[in-house]
């Protein structure tokens, strides 16, 4: 006689995951909770690109996190298992009872976590209320998240931080990611502007669904495998010297280091200035030169807020 087939038991959170922000850990830290409480473990479910891409391509956005990037947070958060379905014309069309079908066949499954806003299935029809009838109808528990929001009280969405990021707001979608905006790539090859003007770079070729934030000059972290470097980064243009292409260009301060084709990553503390044009080089060597300056100033200044919140006496 055939056995029948046995099913891992899971808890799954379902999403876009999109940035991964404070929002997106707290569901998987809830999904989390329930994984513990069933004893299995926990998978997160998402979708290969944003929907956009298949259903309005012209409307699709940039995205936050590039797959491995969001893999890597997912991973931090709490994901143990990562299903990631292919989103196609076929995916779109799925009516929603049978998105929900096709999950509890590839498990047993104890509970599914997801957020507020969250649909899926035909015409965006499935949603919290259909999802909680689904679970009484086939024995697992339901969660739905309500929005978590930023001290000042915004709800918290990967919408809202591509929106902080084009207006140049980088320590507002740190706030709402949880850390630093980070854009990762390989370094390659330029046309050695920023050596020939005494200030060297490493120009870090980006992927091309990456949201790039607004252009200008930032204060940001550099890294590359263990190592870190305090750091300013120009992302734009360069429409004194141009080259014809957008560039992410990172400047080490105090230290000269060749990174070349290496994976590279910049973290995004703060907005210094937005693009210009100048006159001539001699005035764009003049600006970054205060560039540098008011970088290593925000730094001194970050080390000695740092240390004075490690000492009592010294209250922030």
């Amino acid at each position: 006689m055939k056995q029948k087939k046995e099913y891992a038991p899971r808890v799954i959170a379902l999403g876009t995951f999109d940035g991964v922000h404070l929002g997106h850990q707290e569901l998987i830290s809830r999904g989390k909770k329930w994984a513990e409480k069933h004893g299995c473990q926990l998978r997160v479910c998402t979708f290969d690109r944003h929907p956009l891409e298949i259903l309005c391509p012209e409307k699709a956005p940039k995205l936050l996190t590039t797959p491995e990037e969001q893999a890597e947070k997912m991973k931090a958060a709490g994901a143990e298992e990562i299903q990631v379905i292919p989103f196609t014309r076929e995916t779109a069309e799925t009516e929603p009872e049978d998105f929900l079908a096709a999950l509890r066949s590839e498990c047993t499954l104890q509970a599914v976590v997801a957020g507020w806003n969250y649909t899926f299935g035909r015409k965006g029809r499935g949603n919290a209320e259909l999802l909680e009838q689904d679970g009484k109808k086939h024995g697992y528990q339901v969660e739905i998240v309500p929005p978590v929001r930023t001290a000042a009280g915004e709800i918290i969405s990967s919408t809202a931080i591509r929106e902080k990021l084009v207006r140049g707001d980088a320590e507002g979608a740190r706030e709402m990611l949880g850390s630093p905006y980070g854009i990762t790539g390989t370094v390659v090859s330029g046309k050695h502007q920023g050596t020939r003007i005494g200030f060297p770079t490493a120009n870090i070729r980006t992927a091309e669904k990456k949201l790039l934030p607004a252009y200008g000059v930032y204060i940001c972290r550099l890294i590359s495998g263990k190592e870190c470097w305090n750091a300013v980064v120009n992302i734009g243009t360069q429409p004194t010297i141009p080259s014809g292409f957008v560039t992410v260009e990172a400047h080490a301060l105090d230290t000269e280091i060749d990174l070349y084709s290496r994976l590279a990553r910049v973290e995004l503390l703060k907005h210094i200035r937005g693009e210009v044009r100048f006159q001539d080089v001699e005035a764009l060597k003049a600006q970054i030169c205060l560039d540098r300056e008011a970088a290593r100033t925000w730094f001194a200044r970050q080390k000695e807020a740092g240390a004075k919140a490690e000492n009592p006496f010294f209250p922030v």
